[in-house]
């Protein structure tokens, strides 16, 4: 029997992978600034507001967006521009939805309107985990110490009873750092191999194929990225 008995999972990247080029091909057109501009206001914007960290709803944080990058979109269809790029990674779904563990967590650094949105479309994804849990609601992001320790009194399990699973070595390494069993997460086949070691899978749940996670560039992401310190 495994000694992990709770999983703590990523979403983006992980459960869903991503593409935020669709996000700039959706809304470059409707800026009254330069991409190069509008980038650095998103970016900026979502320091000064904490949005990640619920510090602003979405309606607040479009309406800084419209006066600050002269955006012309409606928010409902700023909503979607900004949140439909997405999809699923069946293969990292199924590993995780059939671990024999006892609790599943989703501890997901993300925002008021990519939630709304995720909960809607992926609301089947979300249905396999027992508590699913987002930064802004929380009001606190990856990698703090905090977001683990929370999730730890919430589950009743000590520390080295968690496997956390995430793309983001800073948000990996904040982890093990409370103690916490984890994995940088990089493709569906690494992560079979590594259920397999902790008794989490078997040779029989070898995925057929494997999507490799690609790191968004900084200067392509529509937050603030992280930096050295994981900050």
């Amino acid at each position: 029997m495994s000694r992990i008995q709770v999983l703590v999972s990523d979403l983006g990247k992980v459960l869903l992978p991503f593409e935020v080029e669709r996000v700039w091909q959706a809304l470059n057109p409707h800026f009254g600034v330069t991409h190069e501009e509008a980038r650095d206001v998103v970016q900026a914007l979502f320091r000064e507001t904490r949005f990640g960290a619920g510090g602003v709803d979405g309606p607040v944080f479009y309406q800084h967006m419209v006066e600050r990058s002269g955006l012309r979109l409606p928010f409902d269809a700023f909503c979607v521009a900004w949140s439909d790029m997405f999809w699923e990674d069946e293969a990292v779904i199924g590993l995780i939805a059939a671990a024999p563990v006892a609790k599943r967590y989703i501890l997901s650094n993300t925002n008021d309107i990519h939630w709304a949105f995720i909960r809607e479309r992926y609301a089947h994804v979300l249905a396999k985990f027992d508590t699913v849990l987002a930064s802004h609601e929380l009001k606190l992001e990856k990698p703090d110490a905090a977001i683990y320790e929370w999730v730890i009194r919430d589950s009743g399990f000590p520390p080295e009873a968690h496997l956390f699973i995430d793309d983001i070595s800073a948000n990996v390494e904040g982890a093990r750092a409370v103690g916490m069993d984890a994995i940088l997460h990089t493709d569906s086949e690494s992560l079979w191999r590594e259920f397999v070691v902790r008794g989490l899978a078997t040779d029989a749940q070898r995925p057929e194929a494997t999507e490799v996670v690609v790191a968004t560039p900084p200067d392509r992401a529509i937050w603030a990225p992280l930096d050295e310190e994981g900050k």
